[in-house]
């Protein structure tokens, strides 16, 4: 059953989804909690049995133990099989790092639902990111929009998923609705700032990200990328600044601690350099700009052999697979869609 062929839900399906996220952590994006938020105002269990259920695996989840939250909500399953306990279970196993049964469960809440629903919408996308299904996630994503069409977070999701495909035209003019429908919430102008950037476009990029601090101060990630915006743009005291109220917000955040050590190095005080990347590796041994970037500083200062085994260390991280300081995407802010 397409998502085109259902009645409507009770309540109002397009109304504001709040950011609950209780894993700040997740590498999923942060719609989640909203739209988990709004799937629990809809429609109640068939029994008393299953409404505990339901709010025991809640609770699971606000106390951040998404593996006993499965259990919960696979109980739920056995004893109520609809639309809403399947969603239940697939949010949980998403959370849980089991991403290929989440989609399984999210498709089954799918084929169940009688209506267009973007909690499911944004959970089935986000799902399908995670296993590598981005074309499909968009098209879900997409169908998501158009019964939703002010609906912020799919519309987030949906950007972030084009950005993913290195799409950023797309992306842009996506994030760009979600800013314009949302101007509160901290994901859009975050996101959007990211798909600028990688247009090249470093004004717009600072602007967004300069909007998403605002918004939410805590969002390092956020910092780092508006102090790296700024670098590019030849503002290297503004970026200084973005760096340090990450730290302050984070310390020892190592993406932070390259930056800085980036600047020291583009005014000539490699020395200096050193010291911010040692930093950032005493906090991540593996961190492959700093990796990178202390190598460069060592060669700067004449220590050939020091800088010659951190290339060696740059190169076994590098071998080894996903960099965890390759992306903005892979910090702890609160408003990460991943």
């Amino acid at each position: 059953m397409t998502l085109s062929s259902r009645r409507s839900f009770r309540g109002d399906p397009e109304g504001p989804l709040r950011d609950s996220d209780p894993r700040p952590a997740v590498r999923v994006m942060h719609s989640l909690g909203a739209a988990f938020a709004l799937w629990a105002a809809l429609g109640t269990a068939a029994t008393q049995d299953a409404e505990t259920l339901l709010r025991t695996g809640q609770r699971w989840l606000d106390a951040g133990n998404a593996r006993a939250a499965v259990q919960s909500f696979r109980r739920l399953v056995d004893a109520v099989p609809d639309s809403r306990s399947h969603y239940y279970l697939g949010v949980a196993l998403l959370q849980d790092g089991q991403p290929e049964e989440a989609v399984t469960a999210l498709r089954r809440a799918d084929t169940l639902a009688e209506a267009p629903n973007p909690a499911l919408a944004v959970s089935l996308g986000t799902a399908l990111l995670r296993i590598g299904a981005a074309a499909e996630a968009v098209m879900v994503l997409e169908e998501g929009a158009k019964h939703f069409p002010r609906a912020a977070p799919i519309l987030i999701q949906l950007g972030y998923t084009h950005y993913t495909r290195l799409d950023g035209v797309s992306a842009r003019a996506v994030l760009r609705r979600a800013r314009a429908i949302a101007p509160s919430n901290p994901q859009a102008p975050f996101y959007l700032g990211l798909a600028e950037a990688a247009l090249g476009a470093l004004e717009p990029a600072a602007e967004a990200f300069g909007q998403a601090v605002i918004l939410d101060p805590r969002n390092v990630e956020a910092r780092v990328a508006l102090g790296r915006a700024l670098s590019q743009l030849g503002r290297p005291q503004e970026a200084r600044e973005a760096y340090r109220a990450a730290l302050a917000e984070a310390p020892g955040l190592p993406a932070a601690l390259v930056g800085l050590g980036r600047l020291e190095l583009e005014e000539g005080r490699p020395e200096r350099a050193v010291g911010s990347f040692e930093a950032a590796l005493a906090a991540d041994p593996g961190h492959r700009q700093a990796l990178y970037n202390l190598a460069a500083a060592l060669s700067l200062l004449g220590r050939t052999e020091e800088a010659a085994a951190v290339r060696r260390r740059f190169a076994e991280a590098a071998a080894s697979g996903d960099d965890p300081g390759r992306s903005l995407s892979r910090t702890r802010s609160k408003v990460r869609p991943r």
